[in-house]
């Protein structure tokens, strides 16, 4: 089994003495669809817009108490930990983080000195974001283009600011989407 830690709410899971096993993340969650029965039709009609509803994703964790604090009182910490609503980024891939918040509420299964748990986190928007990037450049004429690179697999929305530090005043931006 190979284990892993994450971070949530700006606190590392090995604050509570807690590891979690990966293996069952998603590929990609559901794509969003209405399904409308026609009366007098075979099968349905589809409709689809091409987003996806949240991502829910199951780990199943386990804990060790610390000396001196009993399983119950771990347990409640970890449960404060994570009633909050978040960035949820994991140790595999520390450049990458989701807006999550804990779902479902776990059964606990205690043990002498550790404890374990099923721990679902729902993620949305349901892909994972990166940090931001900022791209700044000097524009001195016209037909000058600047490309901003996006490492991204799926639709995101950007901010682009436009600064004019100089006398003259801006016409004909035009900003373009080119997918390679």
């Amino acid at each position: 089994m190979i284990t892993t830690g994450f971070t949530f709410c700006g606190k590392h899971s090995d604050e509570f003495g807690i590891v979690c096993d990966p293996q069952t993340r998603i590929l990609i969650p559901a794509k969003r669809r209405t399904i409308v029965t026609i009366p007098g039709r075979s099968g349905y009609y589809i409709n689809s817009d091409g987003t996806y509803d949240a991502r829910v994703e199951t780990f199943h964790c386990y804990f060790k108490k610390p000396d001196n604090v009993s399983l119950a009182d771990q347990a409640r910490k970890i449960a404060y930990w994570l009633s909050a609503d978040g960035l949820l980024a994991f140790d595999n891939e520390p450049d990458k983080y989701y807006d999550a918040y804990f779902s479902a509420a776990p059964p606990q299964v205690r043990h002498l000195k550790y404890g374990e748990f099923d721990l679902e986190f729902t993620y949305s928007p349901p892909f994972a974001h990166t940090t931001q990037k900022y791209v700044i450049s000097t524009v001195k004429s016209s037909n000058n283009g600047i490309v901003i690179p996006v490492d991204g697999t799926a639709d995101t929305p950007c901010r682009i600011i436009i600064k004019n530090v100089g006398t003259t005043t801006i016409r004909n931006i035009k900003v373009t989407r080119q997918i390679e």
